[in-house]
């Protein structure tokens, strides 16, 4: 038995049918390999687009927030009355003023008051 396994290992088709299969073994475990690479490198770019995406959402949500407060203040701001006319608080833009001014006005006019 000695003599079929020396021929055997000095048989050049033995050599390359083993080579084959080594080579073979040695591809699956570079696919194994890449695969797990893949995954790895898919569960970083999903880390890492989960991240984006925060910051992209505290960005947005801090612009809108200052822009409703400048939006806010320029309302107030349009709302004050006009101090640089020198009238004072609740000048000529107080509509409720206005129309009781007008109404006493009117019932002047018409002996109403």
């Amino acid at each position: 038995m000695g003599g079929q396994q020396g021929q055997r290992q000095s048989d050049p088709v033995v050599a390359a049918i083993e080579r084959v299969l080594r080579v073979e073994r040695d591809g699956m475990q570079q696919l194994q390999d890449g695969q797990q690479h893949a995954r790895t490198l898919l569960s970083e770019a999903r880390a890492d687009a989960a991240a984006i995406a925060t910051r992209a959402d505290a960005r947005i949500s801090k612009l809108h927030s200052a822009y409703l407060l400048k939006v806010q203040r320029d309302i107030e701001r349009l709302e004050q009355p006009n101090l640089s006319s020198g009238e004072h608080a609740g000048g000529a833009y107080d509509c409720v003023r206005l129309a009781r001014a007008a109404r006493r006005v009117a019932g002047k006019l018409t002996g109403g008051a």
